[in-house]
Protein backbone atom coordinates (compact mmCIF):
# COMPACT_ATOMS: atom_id res chain seq x y z
CA UNK A 1 0.00 0.00 0.00
CA UNK A 2 2.75 2.54 0.63
CA UNK A 3 4.76 1.69 -2.50
CA UNK A 4 1.45 2.27 -4.47
CA UNK A 5 0.96 5.48 -2.87
CA UNK A 6 4.73 6.75 -3.03
CA UNK A 7 3.89 5.65 -7.02
CA UNK A 8 0.74 7.58 -7.44
CA UNK A 9 2.19 10.90 -5.52
CA UNK A 10 5.46 10.73 -8.09
CA UNK A 11 2.29 10.52 -11.01
CA UNK A 12 0.86 13.33 -9.94
CA UNK A 13 3.93 15.07 -9.17
CA UNK A 14 4.67 14.65 -12.66
CA UNK A 15 1.45 15.99 -14.13
CA UNK A 16 1.86 18.71 -11.98
CA UNK A 17 5.43 19.30 -13.46
CA UNK A 18 4.18 19.54 -16.72
CA UNK A 19 0.83 21.49 -16.21
CA UNK A 20 3.15 24.18 -13.73
CA UNK A 21 6.66 24.00 -14.87
CA UNK A 22 8.94 25.01 -11.66
CA UNK A 23 9.83 28.62 -12.48
CA UNK A 24 10.12 32.03 -9.68
CA UNK A 25 6.43 33.45 -9.58
CA UNK A 26 8.38 37.55 -9.77
CA UNK A 27 10.87 36.94 -12.45
CA UNK A 28 10.47 33.06 -13.99
CA UNK A 29 13.78 32.40 -13.12
CA UNK A 30 13.69 28.69 -14.02
CA UNK A 31 13.98 25.74 -11.37
CA UNK A 32 12.96 27.72 -8.23
CA UNK A 33 9.72 28.88 -7.00
CA UNK A 34 10.90 31.92 -5.49
CA UNK A 35 14.57 33.24 -6.16
CA UNK A 36 16.47 34.77 -3.90
CA UNK A 37 16.66 38.38 -5.77
CA UNK A 38 12.38 38.17 -5.87
CA UNK A 39 12.16 37.06 -2.37
CA UNK A 40 14.39 40.02 -1.07
CA UNK A 41 11.73 42.49 -3.00
CA UNK A 42 8.78 41.04 -0.50
CA UNK A 43 8.19 44.24 2.58
CA UNK A 44 7.83 42.56 5.61
CA UNK A 45 5.09 43.96 8.17
CA UNK A 46 6.92 46.16 10.40
CA UNK A 47 4.38 48.95 10.92
CA UNK A 48 2.48 49.89 14.51
CA UNK A 49 -1.44 49.39 14.00
CA UNK A 50 -4.17 47.46 15.13
CA UNK A 51 -4.99 44.36 12.87
CA UNK A 52 -9.07 44.96 12.80
CA UNK A 53 -9.51 49.28 12.75
CA UNK A 54 -5.67 50.10 11.35
CA UNK A 55 -5.77 52.51 14.27
CA UNK A 56 -2.17 53.26 15.80
CA UNK A 57 -1.21 50.98 18.23
CA UNK A 58 2.13 48.87 19.03
CA UNK A 59 2.80 46.09 16.30
CA UNK A 60 0.48 43.24 16.44
CA UNK A 61 -1.38 44.99 19.54
CA UNK A 62 -5.37 44.81 19.52
CA UNK A 63 -6.55 48.68 20.39
CA UNK A 64 -8.83 48.81 23.59
CA UNK A 65 -11.98 49.14 21.58
CA UNK A 66 -11.53 46.02 19.32
CA UNK A 67 -10.01 44.08 21.87
CA UNK A 68 -13.54 44.18 23.29
CA UNK A 69 -14.52 42.58 20.85
CA UNK A 70 -11.87 39.68 20.25
CA UNK A 71 -10.48 36.81 22.55
CA UNK A 72 -7.32 37.25 20.88
CA UNK A 73 -4.52 39.27 22.42
CA UNK A 74 -2.12 39.84 19.69
CA UNK A 75 -2.60 39.53 15.49
CA UNK A 76 1.04 39.44 14.16
CA UNK A 77 0.95 39.94 10.19
CA UNK A 78 4.20 39.12 7.96
CA UNK A 79 3.12 41.04 5.01
CA UNK A 80 0.53 42.52 2.71
CA UNK A 81 -1.45 40.43 0.19
CA UNK A 82 -0.88 43.92 -2.12
CA UNK A 83 2.86 42.83 -1.86
CA UNK A 84 2.43 41.73 -5.53
CA UNK A 85 5.01 38.84 -5.89
CA UNK A 86 4.29 37.80 -2.18
CA UNK A 87 -0.08 37.79 -3.80
CA UNK A 88 1.10 35.80 -6.89
CA UNK A 89 3.29 33.12 -4.39
CA UNK A 90 -0.12 32.81 -2.29
CA UNK A 91 -1.92 32.24 -5.24
CA UNK A 92 0.11 29.66 -6.95
CA UNK A 93 0.57 27.71 -3.94
CA UNK A 94 -3.66 27.63 -2.85
CA UNK A 95 -5.15 27.27 -6.16
CA UNK A 96 -2.62 26.20 -8.10
CA UNK A 97 -1.70 23.11 -5.49
CA UNK A 98 2.06 24.11 -5.17
CA UNK A 99 3.14 22.57 -2.04
CA UNK A 100 6.85 23.59 -2.69
CA UNK A 101 6.14 27.15 -1.66
CA UNK A 102 5.14 26.33 1.63
CA UNK A 103 8.99 26.59 2.24
CA UNK A 104 9.55 30.13 1.09
CA UNK A 105 6.41 31.20 2.23
CA UNK A 106 7.48 29.89 5.56
CA UNK A 107 11.08 31.62 5.29
CA UNK A 108 9.22 34.78 4.84
CA UNK A 109 7.09 33.94 8.08
CA UNK A 110 10.43 33.28 9.75
CA UNK A 111 12.58 36.19 8.52
CA UNK A 112 9.54 38.54 9.52
CA UNK A 113 9.40 37.34 13.51
CA UNK A 114 13.21 37.92 13.70
CA UNK A 115 13.08 41.31 11.97
CA UNK A 116 10.47 42.09 14.11
CA UNK A 117 11.96 40.75 17.48
CA UNK A 118 8.67 38.78 17.66
CA UNK A 119 11.07 35.37 18.12
CA UNK A 120 11.37 35.82 21.66
CA UNK A 121 7.87 34.64 21.98
CA UNK A 122 8.01 31.42 20.57
CA UNK A 123 8.66 29.39 22.80
CA UNK A 124 7.81 25.64 24.04
CA UNK A 125 5.19 27.60 26.54
CA UNK A 126 3.01 27.83 23.36
CA UNK A 127 1.59 25.45 20.83
CA UNK A 128 0.72 26.42 17.36
CA UNK A 129 -2.81 25.50 16.12
CA UNK A 130 -3.17 26.15 12.10
CA UNK A 131 -6.84 26.71 11.02
CA UNK A 132 -8.38 23.91 9.70
CA UNK A 133 -9.90 23.15 6.30
CA UNK A 134 -13.24 21.38 6.12
CA UNK A 135 -12.76 17.90 4.71
CA UNK A 136 -14.57 18.98 1.22
CA UNK A 137 -11.85 21.96 0.95
CA UNK A 138 -9.06 19.69 1.98
CA UNK A 139 -10.13 17.20 -0.78
CA UNK A 140 -10.54 19.96 -3.51
CA UNK A 141 -6.91 21.28 -2.41
CA UNK A 142 -5.30 18.24 -1.78
CA UNK A 143 -3.68 19.82 1.58
CA UNK A 144 -4.06 22.49 3.88
CA UNK A 145 -2.25 25.23 3.68
CA UNK A 146 -2.30 26.35 7.18
CA UNK A 147 -1.19 22.83 8.32
CA UNK A 148 2.36 23.08 5.66
CA UNK A 149 3.61 26.97 6.64
CA UNK A 150 2.82 26.00 10.55
CA UNK A 151 5.42 22.93 10.04
CA UNK A 152 8.06 25.31 8.65
CA UNK A 153 7.73 27.80 11.95
CA UNK A 154 7.32 24.77 14.08
CA UNK A 155 10.85 23.37 12.82
CA UNK A 156 12.52 26.83 13.13
CA UNK A 157 11.07 27.13 16.63
CA UNK A 158 11.07 24.06 17.90
CA UNK A 159 7.93 24.43 19.21
CA UNK A 160 4.46 21.34 19.15
CA UNK A 161 1.78 21.68 16.70
CA UNK A 162 -1.65 20.49 17.71
CA UNK A 163 -3.05 19.74 14.61
CA UNK A 164 -6.65 17.94 15.67
CA UNK A 165 -8.21 19.71 17.99
CA UNK A 166 -9.58 22.52 15.95
CA UNK A 167 -12.28 21.37 13.58
CA UNK A 168 -14.27 22.75 10.46
CA UNK A 169 -18.02 21.54 11.10
CA UNK A 170 -19.24 22.92 8.14
CA UNK A 171 -18.70 23.64 4.38
CA UNK A 172 -18.60 27.27 4.30
CA UNK A 173 -18.51 29.39 1.34
CA UNK A 174 -15.31 31.14 0.67
CA UNK A 175 -14.56 34.11 2.56
CA UNK A 176 -12.72 36.25 -0.59
CA UNK A 177 -15.67 38.44 -2.16
CA UNK A 178 -17.91 38.69 1.23
CA UNK A 179 -18.46 41.84 3.22
CA UNK A 180 -17.46 42.23 6.67
CA UNK A 181 -20.94 40.99 8.14
CA UNK A 182 -21.60 38.32 5.87
CA UNK A 183 -18.11 37.02 6.40
CA UNK A 184 -19.00 36.95 10.63
CA UNK A 185 -22.35 35.22 9.51
CA UNK A 186 -20.36 32.64 7.28
CA UNK A 187 -18.04 31.01 9.34
CA UNK A 188 -20.22 31.43 12.85
CA UNK A 189 -20.48 27.67 14.50
CA UNK A 190 -18.04 26.79 11.62
CA UNK A 191 -15.35 25.15 14.50
CA UNK A 192 -16.06 23.17 16.98
CA UNK A 193 -12.65 21.96 19.53
CA UNK A 194 -13.05 18.22 19.47
CA UNK A 195 -10.06 17.67 22.35
CA UNK A 196 -10.51 20.78 24.83
CA UNK A 197 -8.69 18.80 27.30
CA UNK A 198 -5.44 19.07 25.02
CA UNK A 199 -6.24 22.59 24.98
CA UNK A 200 -6.98 23.21 28.43
CA UNK A 201 -4.74 26.22 30.42
CA UNK A 202 -2.53 26.34 27.32
CA UNK A 203 -0.88 29.20 25.55
CA UNK A 204 -1.99 29.35 21.82
CA UNK A 205 -0.42 30.94 18.72
CA UNK A 206 -3.17 30.49 15.98
CA UNK A 207 -2.31 30.70 12.05
CA UNK A 208 -4.20 31.70 9.21
CA UNK A 209 -2.89 32.26 6.02
CA UNK A 210 -5.39 35.54 5.06
CA UNK A 211 -6.42 38.43 7.32
CA UNK A 212 -9.11 40.44 5.93
CA UNK A 213 -11.73 40.90 8.71
CA UNK A 214 -10.72 38.62 11.01
CA UNK A 215 -13.63 36.81 10.97
CA UNK A 216 -12.45 33.11 10.65
CA UNK A 217 -9.41 34.32 12.77
CA UNK A 218 -11.96 35.31 16.05
CA UNK A 219 -14.17 32.59 15.62
CA UNK A 220 -11.68 29.95 15.97
CA UNK A 221 -9.98 31.84 19.31
CA UNK A 222 -13.51 32.18 20.58
CA UNK A 223 -13.47 28.37 20.55
CA UNK A 224 -10.96 27.68 21.23
CA UNK A 225 -10.94 30.04 24.41
CA UNK A 226 -14.40 28.26 25.47
CA UNK A 227 -12.42 24.98 25.42
CA UNK A 228 -10.47 26.42 27.79
CA UNK A 229 -7.11 27.84 26.32
CA UNK A 230 -5.46 30.63 28.27
CA UNK A 231 -3.87 32.83 25.88
CA UNK A 232 -4.23 32.94 22.47
CA UNK A 233 -1.88 35.11 19.99
CA UNK A 234 -2.60 35.34 16.06
CA UNK A 235 -0.35 35.08 13.61
CA UNK A 236 -0.97 35.42 9.93
CA UNK A 237 0.58 35.43 6.11
CA UNK A 238 -0.76 37.96 4.68
CA UNK A 239 -3.32 40.69 5.25
CA UNK A 240 -5.55 41.41 2.40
Amino acid sequence: MIKFLKFFKKIINFFLDLLFPIKCVGCQKENVWLCEECFKKINLNLKNFCPFCEKPARMGCICQQCLAHSPLKNIFITSSYEEKIFKQAIHIFKYNHIRDLAKPLGKIIIDFLYQSKLNFLFNDSYFLVPISLHRKRLFERGFNQSELLVQEIAKEFKLSILNNVLKRTRYTKSQTKLKEKERRKNIKNAFVCIQPEIVKNKNIILFDDIFTTGSTLREAARVLKKAGAKEIIGLVLAKG
